[in-house]
């Protein structure tokens, strides 16, 4: 092999940062660490394709069960759950629980403090007690209504994850 044949390769392991190389379960090879991907500096890792799935309800939110549902198109591993609204609430605490075939997979329930948007600033963050969401389960969520006010509008609740092998 010459000296330059490789001159444009990235990095000394002949893999490019950005994550090209594919395995069997669906992960990749990224860089994790480094100032970008032209950098050469850095660490290269397995990584997973994130993928996020969303229950909504438009309009005015209420205290429901089955806010909304989705089937799971495969077995997937959750990583992450979060909820928004389009209009925050005026003295009304928002609570949900998300239900995989009848039951939570949360310890810690969602919440959305009132005046808020979002979950990110609730003062008792969202515990994932089941990670493992299986192929054809139901997923559905829960509203819980507390206090007075006005009701928060147009509600979403976000399940990030990767599919698990097949």
């Amino acid at each position: 092999m010459a000296s330059n044949e490789h001159k444009f390769l990235l990095d000394g392991n002949r893999h490019f940062p950005k994550g090209y190389e594919n395995a069997d379960n669906n992960s990749y090879l990224g860089k994790t660490s480094g100032l970008n991907q032209i950098d050469k500096s850095g660490n290269l890792a397995w990584s997973y394709q994130l993928e996020t799935f969303v229950l909504r309800i438009d309009g005015a939110i209420s205290t429901l069960v089955d806010l909304d549902n989705i089937r799971m198109p495969y077995d997937f591993y959750l990583t992450n759950v979060k909820a928004s609204v389009s209009a925050a609430s005026k003295g009304i605490l928002t609570t949900i629980s998300i239900l995989e075939s009848g039951v939570s997979i949360l310890s810690t329930p969602l919440t959305i403090l009132a005046g808020e948007k979002t979950s990110n600033t609730a003062t008792t963050p969202a515990v994932i007690s089941d990670y493992q969401l299986g192929n054809d389960n139901e997923i559905s969520a829960n509203v819980t209504l507390s206090g007075s006010g006005t009701a928060p509008i147009s509600l979403k609740v976000y399940l990030t994850g990767y599919r698990m092998k097949d």
